[in-house]
């Protein structure tokens, strides 16, 4: 099993992040992960804009996946999604 560290910066305009953090924990549902440890990091600047956005939504997760293939499918999910600023995978 690997261990993968996956971070989000989510768009704070939008007042349901809260159910966007959902639909990515439904995600890992999908794919066979198990979530060992997530943090939201709140609301910070970012270092340049994006989108014409100055601000965004961090939170931080570590999820622990048996089939990494499955890894790139939902990160074309993420890509698609209009409300994930940007998102960065560590492998740990």
């Amino acid at each position: 099993m690997r261990k993968y560290e996956l971070l989000y910066v989510l768009d704070p305009t939008e007042e349901n992040y809260k159910e966007e953090i959902g639909r990515i924990k439904e995600s890992y549902k999908k794919i066979d992960a198990s979530l060992i440890k997530e943090e939201e990091m709140g609301k910070r600047r970012l270092a340049y804009t994006i989108d014409k956005k100055t601000d965004g939504f961090y939170y931080l997760t570590q999820i622990e996946i048996k089939d990494f293939s499955k890894l790139g499918d939902f990160e074309k999910e993420l890509k698609l999604n209009p409300n994930v600023i940007r998102h960065l995978k560590l492998r740990i």
